[in-house]
């Protein structure tokens, strides 16, 4: 007899309609961060008769469409110009402009950006190749000078920044 009392109530269970959830959706979510890596040259030699070049950029990025990486010149250069030191005789120096464009007259400014980069693309948007002015009649020596750039993700103005193709 219990038996038939479990089975009746097993039957007035399935026959009883299932109560609805009021949450039927699911949402699905992924965040990637913003990340690049800095690649700046590790030496440059400059010469007395010719502008020499060199580029600052990434090695990788991927950051989001309203984000870009600026790369600035945190120190080593002062009013447009670079110093260079002799090695053996620290009053003895020569400097060098340097510029974002071949007309090497006007230097860059301190701290300024000198690349920008957007997307996932390494080709900068803006900036990206130093031109250093040539450093005309040189005494004989070693001489060397020291640039720090630094590199931050920057919030865009514009709705989006689009990297050249």
């Amino acid at each position: 007899m219990a038996v038939g009392i479990a089975a009746a109530g097993m039957v007035m269970a399935a026959a009883l309609p299932a109560a609805a959830e009021e949450n039927n959706t699911m949402t699905v979510k992924y965040t990637e961060a913003s990340t690049y890596t800095l690649k700046i040259p590790e030496t440059v030699t400059l010469k007395e008769n010719e502008v020499v070049t060199a580029s600052v950029g990434l090695s990788a990025i991927n950051v989001g469409a309203n984000e870009a990486v600026g790369v600035r010149v945190k120190s080593g250069i002062s009013g447009g110009k670079v110093t260079l030191t002799d090695e053996n005789d620290a009053t003895n120096t020569v400097s060098s402009t340097v510029s974002l464009t071949e007309d090497v007259s006007t230097g860059i400014k301190d701290n300024e950006v000198v690349a920008v980069f957007a997307g996932t693309s390494t080709t900068a948007v803006e900036g990206g190749t130093l031109y250093f002015s040539e450093l005309g009649n040189v005494s004989a020596g070693t001489y060397s000078g020291t640039i720090v750039f630094e590199a931050g993700i920057e919030k865009q103005q514009t709705e989006e920044v689009k990297p050249k193709n």
